[in-house]
């Protein structure tokens, strides 16, 4: 084997990448395209963050660890500015969308990719349930795409302004009435039928929103969660193959990844970012500037140092509010796809892209949710889950197939405590609750393996306390106020520094929008011309009706 040593590193760059994640390859990679020369320092021996897929049951058999379900088509803003589709990139658009089995698992409520379909599959459930689905889902689609959409492609906008703006229109108006209430509000006002409430609030959930179901201010997501149900996606190959388009496009500019190459400090000569210093006493200098993909509190307080800090960003970075749950996950190697009792009442149930087992009513995700904020675990082992190898034979063998179960669990509290015992408890009611569902589970397994929080922390250090979105979705961390108020957007209180990771507007998930807005901020920064059309929101809610 040969051992690559010393590895050249430039003198000196426009910018330095503090972690690999999908945001900060997407952010450098904008910036190359731009002419700025860049490097990103990952961590780990691999690029991507959460963006993996890796053979971690038996040789052959591909799983999604942490992002899998994408809404990333060729007209995706990204997608299309980066040309992912030039480096391999294919989604696939499963025409069967989510299934939710009730009554134990006997009936199932399946929505699809066609509008239609699914209206008539909430209608055998309730017919006035079906007219305001129809009627809500052309409203919600119209506010994401109009007022959403915009504000999370930009930067975050003081509330005096954001209020002014919305307050001007129609469209507006009814984003801020929505925004007002609460996600179970809005739902529960909206439907009768408890399988349909329980599908869109699991939609909800998936999101990071499970433990504030009930929290005003933040009643908007459950009519983006509506909308694009009908829209998600999974990638052919496995989510990595996203990872490695944008490695790619960066690349392919000009720009530099470092790997095995954590980064130990961002040092400062007063007051501004010059430069980092890596673990193994590298160290690489620029004279433009350093955007960091870690948490907003890791990044600050222990990169860059809390003396550099004045006392109020301090204490507020210090409380910074942590995603309260967190995943703990199941995957198996399979013999056989797991067979539902529910395809007898619809055979299309187990083609879902997303499958909801053991939340049957909203009650149960309420449940759920006081579990969560109370730090304890339920007594059952609901999941999210799906069978890729329905729709991507290749992530498996010949014949064989793959599925997986993400479970929520108490975020930081847990964290560091999650023992054999502990593992094997949340293991077991995960297979428990399969089997209720698909009674040949067991039987077709051929491995299973997990990783609780502690062990996603392990392998994507940024992921404290295994929490995947780099911060809470409460109203007090969200907008204006993520990661802070005194330090809202992506500058930061030292010159020439910069956020460009989940833990900033619009927060976490695989859509690369921290990444995104964080580029437009520091090409204007820096006097570089945006190649791409960076989004104004204000411009756009300017506009509506």
């Amino acid at each position: 084997m040969t051992e690559v040593r010393d590895i050249a590193i430039p003198d000196d760059v426009d910018g330095i990448f503090v972690g690999g994640g999908h945001n900060a390859l997407i952010c450098a990679a904008y910036l190359a395209r731009a002419g700025m020369k860049v490097v990103v320092c990952e961590a780990s021996d691999r690029i991507g963050g959460g963006t993996t897929t890796d053979e971690i049951t038996l040789p052959f058999f591909r799983h999604n660890l942490h992002a899998y379900f994408v809404r990333w088509t060729p007209e995706y803003a990204v997608w299309n500015d980066l040309e992912l589709g030039r480096f391999g990139v294919r989604s696939i658009y499963p025409p069967v969308q989510n299934a939710l089995p009730f009554d134990g698992g006997e009936r199932v409520l399946v929505t699809y990719s066609d509008l239609d379909r699914s209206l008539d599959e909430i209608a055998k459930l309730s017919r006035s349930d079906a007219a305001a689905y129809r009627e809500l889902h052309e409203e919600f689609s119209e506010l994401t795409r109009r007022v959403d959409t915009p504000l999370r492609f930009s930067e975050p906008m003081p509330p005096e302004q954001l209020q002014d703006l919305l307050g001007r229109s129609r469209l507006g108006r009814r984003y801020l009435e929505l925004d007002r209430r609460s996600p179970l509000e809005v739902v529960r006002g909206a439907f009768e039928n408890e399988a349909l409430r329980s599908l869109i609030l699991f939609n909800v959930s998936v999101r990071g929103y499970l433990p504030n179901l009930d929290v005003p201010g933040i009643g908007s997501i459950a009519a983006l969660a509506l909308a694009n149900s009908h829209q998600g996606r999974m990638v052919e190959g496995g989510t990595y193959e996203v990872a490695k388009a944008i490695a790619s496009s960066l690349l392919a500019a000009g720009g530099m990844i470092l790997t095995n190459a954590r980064v130990e400090r961002v040092v400062v000569d007063n007051g501004r970012a010059t430069g980092v210093e890596l673990a193994d006493g590298r160290r690489i200098d620029t004279s433009g500037f350093v955007a960091s993909s870690a948490p907003a509190p890791i990044t600050m307080l222990e990169l860059v140092g809390g003396e550099h800090l004045d006392s109020g960003l301090r204490d507020d970075l210090a409380q910074y509010r942590w995603l309260e749950e967190a995943l703990f996950g199941v995957h198996w190697a399979l013999s056989d796809r797991p067979r539902l009792t529910a395809e007898a009442y619809n055979p299309d149930a187990p083609a879902a892209l997303n499958l909801a087992l053991g939340y049957e009513t909203s009650d149960d995700l309420v449940a759920h949710m006081r579990a969560v904020n109370a730090a304890r675990n339920v007594a059952d082992g609901p999941i999210h889950s799906s069978i890729p190898t329905i729709h991507d034979p290749s992530q498996a063998p010949s014949g064989r197939h793959t599925t997986f179960g993400w479970h929520f669990v108490p975020g930081p509290p847990t964290r560091g405590g999650w023992d054999s015992a502990a593992v094997r408890d949340r293991v077991d009611a995960m297979v428990r609750t399969y089997r209720t569902y698909a009674p040949n589970i067991e039987d077709a397994t051929l491995a299973i393996t997990s990783h609780s929080p502690d062990a996603t922390e392990r392998r994507v250090i940024s992921m404290r306390g295994g929490d995947r979105h780099h911060g809470s979705f409460h109203p007090d961390n969200w907008q204006w106020n993520r990661p802070t108020a005194a330090m809202p957007g992506y500058r930061t209180a030292i010159e020439a520094l910069y956020l460009c990771g989940a833990s900033q507007h619009p927060g976490g998930s695989f859509h690369g929008q921290p990444g995104y807005n964080a580029a437009g901020v520091i090409a204007g920064d820096h006097g570089v011309e945006a190649w791409w059309r960076p989004v104004h929101a204000a411009e756009a809610l300017a506009e509506l009706d």
